[in-house]
């Protein structure tokens, strides 16, 4: 097995949108944008995305974008420590195929987008649904901290418990 990590290009959208379904479909996860499942992997205030293959075939991606005081993470963030919203990135889009857990590709994803922000001088927050254990158990395991608790809103009235963390520099 060949795992690498680089940076996501447009050829790799159709694979990384039949790889989102099976996600989708085994973890619920995203909650919302699975109808335009290539427009759900381009982000509007993407900074950098990545995407890992194994043996050259596309299985996951992250995305860093640009903070808004929009974002629930970013608010919360900001209350808790004071810090400039526009020196705080957001990792999103976190996904890999379920065939191809366990191969450290969400680490070396996660890795590279905090390189990208410390490497840039930015902050990290991000919130992440409370279902979602395993993305949990990674983050804090790259040293993510929890620093509050949140409803996500979503849909036509939906919510999901969520938590926000950030990353230490």
């Amino acid at each position: 097995m060949s795992l690498t990590i680089r940076p996501r290009r447009d050829d790799n959208l159709p694979a990384l949108a039949a790889a989102l379904v099976r996600v989708h479909a085994q973890d619920g996860y995203p909650v919302e944008g699975v109808a335009d499942l290539e427009g759900w992997l381009r982000h509007d205030r993407e900074l950098q995305s990545w995407t890992a293959l194994e043996d050259g075939l596309p299985i996951g991606q992250v995305t860093l974008t640009r903070a808004t005081s929009d974002d629930d993470a970013a608010r919360t963030w900001h209350d808790h420590n004071g810090g400039d919203i526009d020196r705080l990135t957001i990792p999103a889009r976190l996904f890999v195929h379920p065939d191809h857990r366990g191969t450290g590709a969400g680490r070396l994803l996660m890795e590279a987008a905090f390189e990208f922000a410390q490497t840039n001088g930015l902050s990290v927050a991000f919130d992440v649904m409370l279902k979602d254990q395993a993305a949990i158990r990674l983050y804090e395991s790259l040293g993510a901290r929890r620093i509050a608790d949140l409803t996500h809103h979503y849909g036509d009235g939906l919510t999901e418990p969520a938590a926000v963390y950030v990353v230490p520099r």
